[in-house]
């Protein structure tokens, strides 16, 4: 069985997997809207959650990783 060091490895490669897909799925939100001619602080806010989720999606899939092999029966 893996141990809880390659489980974070793993769940830390998964967030970050998520992480890149979600920049890039919110970077062409971001670039439909510019064309659009929106802007102001919902672009900021945008452009802010998706530069975050590059940092908290792969340290939550290190930390949750782990926790969910073993409630689902790991070792």
């Amino acid at each position: 069985m893996l141990s809880d060091s390659e489980l974070s490895w793993i769940g830390g490669a998964v967030g970050l997997a998520f992480s890149i897909a979600d920049y890039i799925l919110f970077g062409v939100v971001m670039d439909r809207a510019r064309r659009r001619g929106e802007g102001g602080s919902g672009m900021a806010a945008l452009d802010f959650a998706r530069k975050l989720q590059l940092v908290l999606f792969p340290v939550v899939g290190w930390f949750v990783a782990p926790l969910l092999v073993r409630s689902f029966g790991g070792s």
